[in-house]
C-alpha cells in the first residue's frame, strides 16, 4: 500500500494491488495540464479516495481520456479511463515510495525543446501495443512576434511575455511535486513588466498555501492546468514552463531541494544540484 494527497491535503487516497507501467510522458497535454516538462504516471489495480472526493473535478482532455484535479489547490489527481478497473496515478502526489520505477519515456515526438533526455530508458513515440506513432498535441497556439506565448490545455487562458526570464530552475521540493503531480517543477521567473494575460485572466484560480510565506498555485478553473502566478509584492511571476508553446528563452540553472526529491527519480543531466535553496 502507498498513500498520496494533493497540495492542500484535503484530497487523500491510498493505492495497492498491482502497480506497473510507470513512465515519463512528454505529450503536450500532460505538459500543459501539469505545467511541468514531463509527467510521470503509473497504473494501480486498487485505489480509494480516503478524503475529499467531493473536491475532485474532472476534465476530458481528449476523447475518452479523463483528467482530474483538486478544485481547491489545483493539484492533478488520479483518474480512471477503463471504468475503474485501473487508475492512472501522478507519481508526484505520493507520500510513500510505491516500489516501482520508470520503465520508459513515451510520446517523445511531443517532447519540449526545453528538455533533453539524459537517461538510458527506452524512448517511444506512442504508448501501449503497436508501433504506430501517435503525437498528442494541443490546438495550434496563437503566436505573437517577439513574444513567448503560453496557455492552458482547454484554451480558456492564454498569456505572453517578452524578453528572457530572469532565470529558470528545476525544483524537487515536496510542495512542487504535489502541486504538479510530477517528478519536479520547472519554473521560469518573469518580470511583471514583461508579462500580460491575453485571454481568460478571470478564469485563473489562485491558491495560497496557508503555512507558507510565499508558496501557492494558480490554475485554470476549467481544466486544472498550472498557470503563471505572482508572488505578492515581488514583481515576479512564476511561469510553469510546461504551459509554454515554445522554448522559454533561458536555460535552467540547476536542481534545487534535491534533498526532497522523489525516490523514483534521479536527475541524470550535468546541471548543478543543491539539497535546498542556494544562497
Amino acid at each position: 500500500m502507498a498513500n498520496g494527497s494533493c497540495l492542500c491535503g484535503k484530497v487523500t487516497f491510498k493505492i495497492g494491488g498491482d502497480m506497473d507501467d510507470m513512465s515519463h510522458c512528454h505529450c503536450s497535454m500532460c505538459r500543459k495540464i501539469h505545467g511541468s516538462l514531463f509527467a510521470t504516471y503509473f497504473n494501480v489495480s486498487e485505489f480509494e479516495f480516503t478524503a475529499g472526493s467531493e473536491l475532485v473535478q474532472s476534465y476530458v482532455s481528449a476523447e475518452g481520456f479523463n483528467r482530474a484535479f483538486c478544485q481547491d489547490c489545483g493539484s492533478v489527481l488520479p483518474a480512471s479511463n477503463d471504468g475503474g478497473e485501473h487508475h492512472s496515478v501522478p507519481a508526484g502526489l505520493l507520500d510513500d515510495d510505491p516500489g516501482v520505477r520508470p520503465a520508459s519515456h513515451i510520446f517523445t515526438e511531443s517532447k519540449s525543446d526545453a528538455y533533453s533526455i539524459h537517461d538510458d530508458l527506452p524512448q517511444h513515440t506512442h504508448y501501449g501495443d503497436g508501433d504506430a506513432s501517435r503525437v498528442v498535441s494541443t490546438p495550434e497556439p496563437v503566436l505573437s512576434e517577439g513574444q513567448v506565448t503560453g496557455g492552458c490545455q482547454c484554451g480558456d487562458v492564454a498569456f505572453e511575455y517578452s524578453g528572457a526570464p530572469k532565470f529558470m530552475m528545476n525544483c524537487h521540493c515536496t510542495r512542487c511535486r504535489k502541486v504538479k503531480g510530477a517528478a519536479h517543477a520547472t519554473n521560469a521567473f518573469v518580470s511583471t513588466d514583461n508579462f500580460r494575460w491575453t485571454k481568460g485572466e478571470a478564469d485563473v484560480a489562485n491558491y495560497d498555501l496557508p503555512e507558507a510565506e510565499r508558496f501557492g498555485h494558480a490554475f485554470c478553473k476549467n481544466c486544472g492546468s498550472s498557470m503563471p502566478r505572482e508572488s505578492a509584492g515581488s514583481g515576479i511571476l512564476n511561469v510553469p514552463v510546461g504551459s509554454l508553446n515554445s522554448e522559454p528563452g533561458v536555460e535552467a540553472k540547476g536542481h534545487i531541494f534535491i534533498g526532497s526529491k522523489a525516490p523514483w527519480f534521479e536527475p541524470t543531466d550535468d546541471l548543478p544540484q543543491w539539497d535546498e535553496m542556494p544562497s
